[in-house]
């Protein structure tokens, strides 16, 4: 006969094609939930006999929401019809947004984390993901994952409590929603595919939801000094400027035993130049003149100078109008 399998994280969601197989009586197993039993119109429990399957009722639909239940198993492998709900990608993040909350309720450890004491967890999954992903195992980076998940559960979860701008992960989830739909609507609607074209129109929709005053915005300066760098370069390359001009010191990095740290030196050049390029930002607006080209930045350049080999910058007047 016929077996329906049900979604364990949505048991009331019945398959269109089961409905008409379910007026008369059912066999249920003991998995599936109380609240469900009420949209059947006669439940009788199914009970396994000796031989594996639930004797005496050949001929019943059973319904159970675990495939792997012997009574289920046995009926498969005598060849019942199998009809399965359709199990939506996702539904299982319910159950783990569930827990987290009741950790945070109940748990001595849970209720007393704050964003600040997280942090160096948060570090250390990440690095332990990035492993993962170099050691290409597809369980230990299914796991890394998972851990990265209870990070942004937990955030989420302590972000709820604040009293003064409280939010949820359903807020986080809408957040990623309404940015990357927003990002991507020409993809999404299916009207084009072209690599180029999604990077461009990903960037212009960006920089117009920023509305930012600097090239620079939106980095993460706590981010170690070599990606630091990097991505200032990669932004500064974007935007015309001429980086043949950036100090050399900047972009090499040479290691000796007993010297400064190379992470605080790399820094604090890289940071030096964020400066330089905002104060040549700064001048230019006061000067009314557009940064969109390599000779404009030169000019905004040409009035500021910036010792990047030990991290200062000088102070310089303004631009003055041409």
């Amino acid at each position: 006969m016929t077996i329906v399998l049900l979604d364990p994280s949505r048991p009331d969601l019945i398959p269109i094609r089961a409905r008409g197989l379910l007026s008369g009586a059912v066999l249920v197993t003991e998995d599936v939930p109380a609240a469900a039993l009420w949209e059947f119109d006669h439940v009788e429990p199914a009970v396994e006999d000796s031989a594996g399957t639930d004797s005496g009722h050949d001929d019943t639909v059973l319904i159970s929401t675990d495939a792997e239940h012997p009574i289920v198993r046995a009926r498969i492998a005598r060849g019942d019809t199998v009809i399965a709900a359709r199990r939506v990608p996702g539904s299982a993040l319910l159950e783990a947004v569930a827990l987290m909350d009741t950790l945070r309720r109940n748990g001595p450890w849970e209720s007393r984390q704050t964003h600040a004491s997280l942090r160096r967890y948060l570090l250390e999954e990440v690095y332990e993901l990035l492993d993962a992903i170099d050691h290409d195992d597809p369980a230990e980076l299914c796991e890394e994952l998972g851990d990265l998940l209870l990070q942004v559960l937990f955030h989420a979860r302590i972000a709820a409590d604040d009293p003064d701008a409280p939010f949820d992960i359903d807020d986080v989830a809408r957040s990623f929603t309404r940015k990357v739909s927003g990002r991507t609507p020409w993809v999404l609607s299916g009207a084009h595919a072209d690599l180029e074209t999604q990077i461009r129109e990903w960037e212009e929709r960006k920089a117009a939801e920023k509305n930012r005053g600097s090239v620079l915005d939106g980095i993460a300066t706590t981010q170690p000094a070599l990606a630091l760098t990097q991505k200032v370069l990669e932004r500064l390359t974007a935007a015309d400027y001429p980086v043949d001009t950036i100090d050399p010191d900047v972009l090499t990095v040479t290691v000796t035993a007993g010297d400064d740290s190379v992470e605080d030196t790399a820094r604090r050049r890289t940071l030096a130049l964020i400066d330089a390029v905002r104060a040549a930002e700064t001048r230019a607006r006061q000067a009314d003149l557009t940064l969109t080209t390599r000779d404009a930045w030169l000019t905004a350049l040409a009035e500021g100078t910036a010792d990047l080999a030990d991290g200062t910058v000088e102070d310089t007047p303004p631009l003055r109008p041409h």
